[in-house]
């Protein structure tokens, strides 16, 4: 038996752990928890230095590069490869296009800067590259239509799977999903969107585009996108920013089903005009789109406020229907060079219904059409195939004239403010076929007012119909009367043309319009009759709706007018008609006084004027005749006034009055404004009168010039081009008659050219001093031309320069014997007689110059040489000679009368002459 058998059992002593023992192991976990951080460092540094060193083989490149078509379904070509495995798997490719397929061209799909595919660890650790989130920098990318109507993306993503379709049994291990269906997310950054229809490239574009498309389950893509639209050669301001919102399906199910929402704000009116048609169309104003699209849904079940988060991919759709709505809104809306206004027109409209892509068919089960105070309801149709058609009602319309008004405002200058209009317009509208063609209209009111504030009268508008016959538009009479303000009533309905209003309210003036218009022959009138009391009130209306007629003018009095404008389908048409005035009072900016017209009318023939002129007083005178205006067939060129007028009598006393010093001061640049519809108010003076294109005739009985006085004056001439030429001006004077012509330039400095010729003038009655006129007899005729440049009477007479023949018939001198009077040295009374008489003169430095004034005595001869100045100072030497040829002496000494100083007491003296040679 042992010895120990009756031993008991004794447990081990346990082992002491000291804190020196707790150190050392804390010491060598982290020795080694250093090495594994270093060692796992080096290999993800080695990894990464071998990564980077890999993709620059060709067989690392070719094979990302076939990872990215895999992604893409498209060729891809990429300059520059590199790789990142911290913080994460990351693939970089630098200038990276995406081919077209085939059947759209051969231009580039897509094209980056840069991409960045984001790797999964999964599948990295599976041996297997699959991308997670695709980041393209400056990407530009081509969507192409063809003539099929088929897009270049539709082909592009992975398709959803369809609904109710049987699954086939799969043997052996399961298919790994593609590249493209593990494709996740694409994000976009400053990229470029093109267009393109077949082989043209569009001008549109949209750019700085930001966003992502996100693969949120299998073969489905959601949408966030923003961008700025552009097009080529338009400089755009404010182009807005459009926001794409929404999930569509894999492309190759043509992008159904689908939820999308676009808004397109922050757009200016002129913007807008610019990208649809490439130019300015003068229109200002704010833009706001949005719209909603579904496929196969409803239209009442869009959501344009949560569409993004609307799941469809449970939806069923028949074909390519989709559901949409439609909303537009501007407002601000006025004419480029008008300031912008609080009550400036907006409007709204909405649409909503649905459309076939593929038919090109578009309904609108419900269309509205809302402002401020009116509202327009209906639906429309469109098909866009080979044979387009178009349908258009508008069920329900209700138009407030305010609203009109606002529109007429915001696009026609200078309307005033003090204007308000009260009438409501209710009607219905029916559009039909392309082109259109007008099934029904129908538009009634039952009267209203245009009222201007503080004013005394107002316009009263009587009831409206208009409907469509036999497609021709027809409106009954439409009865306006100017009424006081304060008297507004019921307007009566009136019979006949100018039925008189038997109102409380006694009406100023009144006027019927109607209008019919032919929708199939495209032709049409509109008619205006009416009268009023005074003109100055429908100048003064028609000045509060921005179209002042009376440019520089004024009338007052009562007139009449019967007005017809008739259009076609080649022509606009014009208006004819005629416009009457009597007893009124035209005042014109330049005159100082009103001109009576008596009886004056006023005709428009082929859309020229003629003013015939019964009666007028003005300028001291009694005037009638016709005034013609002819326009020219270039409506760049004036056309031409032709005048035919008779005066009785003109002073030219009378005329100072008329445009004296009160009215001189750029009386031209006031009074010629009227002749050019206003377009002259900043024109200088110089150009209104070149742009006058006158001819005509001007007959005057009598025309007193101061002391000189013609009768019978005929002109007749033309002014254009800064020159006014009087081919032929007769007349008589002082018993004789006169024929003259006469050529004036205006630019660059006035200068005159006056040929005359007078036949049988009556020294008696010239305009001299009544000493000389009392004294002489006989008669005169002779040639005269004179020329002068200048302004005003005082430079006229200093530049005057001219000569002239003068030929004397039975000249008489009372008072004097001149022979004797030359014989002895001094003055003898008696009559001096001389059958006749020739010389000539000039004229130059304000002085008549008379050259070998020869006058025939019979038995003597009287030699006159000197000069008369005008300021009548005389300085004349006088000689006589016997025989029938008047000689000057030559051979010695001979007598000379000299007369000196005012002619109205000159002082007179006998001197000796020297003898002169025959050269002399």
């Amino acid at each position: 038996m042992d010895d120990h058998s009756g031993c008991a059992y004794q447990a081990p002593t346990p082992y002491t752990f000291l804190p020196e023992s707790a150190r050392l192991l804390t010491v060598t976990n982290l020795r080694n928890s250093w090495k594994i951080a270093f060692w796992v460092t080096a290999i993800l540094v080695a990894a990464q230095i071998a990564a980077s060193i890999s993709v620059r083989t060709p067989r690392v490149r070719n094979y990302f590069s076939a990872r990215l078509e895999d992604a893409f379904g498209r060729p891809v070509q990429v300059n520059h490869f590199n790789i990142e495995f911290l913080p994460s798997p990351r693939i970089y490719a630098s200038g990276v296009t995406v081919g077209e397929d085939p059947a759209f061209g051969y231009e580039y799909f897509l094209r980056a800067e840069q991409l960045t595919a984001g790797l999964r660890w999964s599948g990295f650790l599976r041996g297997r590259f699959e991308f997670g989130t695709l980041s393209l920098s400056q990407p530009s990318l081509t969507l192409v239509r063809n003539s099929e109507g088929r897009w270049n993306l539709e082909d592009w993503l992975p398709p959803a799977k369809r609904l109710g379709a049987a699954t086939p049994p799969a043997y052996g291990p399961s298919r790994a999903p593609t590249i493209a269906n593990r494709l996740q997310k694409i994000e976009i950054d400053d990229g470029r969107i093109n267009f393109k229809k077949t082989d043209i490239k569009q001008p549109f574009a949209l750019t700085s585009v930001t966003g992502s498309v996100e693969q949120i389950s299998p073969g489905r893509w959601k949408l966030e996108i923003k961008a700025q639209p552009w097009r080529s050669g338009v400089a755009l301001q404010s182009a807005g920013t459009v926001q794409v919102r929404g999930d569509i399906a894999g492309t190759s199910a043509r992008l159904q089903p689908a939820s999308l929402a676009v808004r397109w704000n922050k757009v200016s009116l002129a913007d807008l005009f610019r990208l649809l048609h490439g130019k300015d169309y003068g229109v200002r104003g704010t833009f706001e789109l949005e719209a909603a699209a579904k496929s196969g849904a409803p239209p009442d079940a869009l959501d344009t406020t949560n569409i993004a988060n609307t799941d469809s991919s449970n939806d069923s759709f028949v074909g390519a229907d989709w559901s949409y709505s439609l909303k537009v809104s501007a407002a601000q809306i006025h004419r480029w060079d008008l300031t912008e206004r609080s009550d400036n027109p907006a409007l709204i409209a909405n649409l909503q219904g649905r459309c076939n892509v593929a038919l090109k068919k578009l309904n609108a089960q419900t269309l509205s059409i809302e402002t401020p105070l009116s509202n327009l309801r209906g639906t429309a149709e469109f098909l866009s195939a080979t044979n387009p058609y178009i349908q258009l009602k508008l069920d329900s319309a209700g138009v407030q004239a305010a609203d009109l008004l606002s529109w007429y405002r915001a696009f026609h200058p200078d309307v005033a403010d003090a204007i308000s209009a009260d009438q409501f317009f209710t009607g219905s509208l029916q559009l039909q076929a392309w082109p259109f063609e007008l099934q029904e209209i129908k538009v009634s009111s039952s009267g209203g007012a245009v009222n201007m504030r503080n004013a005394e009268d107002a316009l009263r508008i009587g009831p409206l119909r208009a409907a469509l016959n036999r497609n021709r538009l027809v409106t009954d009479p439409i009865h306006v009367a100017l009424v006081s303000s304060n008297s507004l009533a019921p307007l009566p309905i009136p019979v006949g043309r100018l039925t008189k209003v038997r109102a409380p309210g006694e009406p100023s003036g009144e006027a019927n319009l109607t209008l019919v218009h032919d929708f199939v022959a495209h032709s049409g009138a509109l008619g205006v009759q009416g009268h009023v009391d005074n003109a100055e009130k429908f100048l003064k209306i028609a000045a509060a709706f921005g179209h002042t007629l009376n440019h520089g003018w004024d009338l007052t009095g009562p007139a009449r007018i019967d007005m017809r404008r008739q259009w076609s389908s080649t022509s606009l048409g014009a208006w004819s008609g005629a416009a009457e005035v009597t007893d009124a009072q035209l005042a014109a900016a330049g005159l100082n006084q009103p001109v009576q017209l008596q009886k004056a009318r006023l005709e428009w023939k082929n859309a020229n004027r003629v003013a015939q002129i019964g009666q007028v007083e003005g300028f001291g005178a009694t005037w009638s005749g016709n005034i013609t205006e002819i326009k020219s067939p270039d409506p760049e060129q004036q056309g031409v006034w032709n005048v035919q007028l008779h005066a009785d009598h003109l002073d030219a006393t009378e005329l100072d009055r008329w445009v004296g010093p009160r009215a001189r001061p750029g009386w031209v640049q006031r009074l010629l404004p009227s002749l050019f519809s206003g377009k002259a108010q900043t024109v200088p003076a110089s150009e209104l009168v070149r742009r006058l294109n006158v001819v005509g005739n001007v007959q005057v009985d009598e025309f007193t010039i101061e002391k000189l006085k013609l009768q019978q004056l005929h002109l007749q001439g033309s002014l254009h081009d800064l020159q006014l030429n009087v081919a032929d001006g007769r007349g008589q004077w002082a018993g004789g008659a006169v024929h003259a012509t006469m050529l004036a330039k205006f630019l660059p400095r006035p200068a005159y050219d006056v040929h005359a010729q007078l036949d049988g003038v009556n020294l008696a009655q010239l305009p001299i001093d009544a000493f000389l006129a009392d004294r002489l007899a006989g008669l005169a005729s002779g040639t005269l031309h004179l020329k002068t440049t200048g302004v005003g009477r005082d430079e006229l007479l200093q530049k005057l320069t001219g000569a002239g023949k003068v030929r004397l018939d039975n000249l008489e001198f009372r008072g004097w014997d001149v022979n004797a009077s030359v014989a002895d040295g001094e003055a003898h009374p008696g009559i001096s007689n001389w059958p006749s008489g020739a010389g000539t003169f000039t004229v130059r430095d304000r002085n008549v110059f008379l050259e070998d004034v020869r006058l025939d005595g019979g038995a003597q001869f009287t030699l006159i040489d000197g000069t008369v100045s005008f300021d009548r100072e005389a300085d004349l030497a006088i000689e006589t000679s016997a025989g029938r040829r008047a000689v000057r002496n030559t051979n010695g000494p001979g007598q000379v009368l000299k007369i000196v100083g005012p002619l109205a007491g000159p002082r007179i003296t006998r001197e000796k002459s020297a003898p002169r040679q025959p050269a002399d």
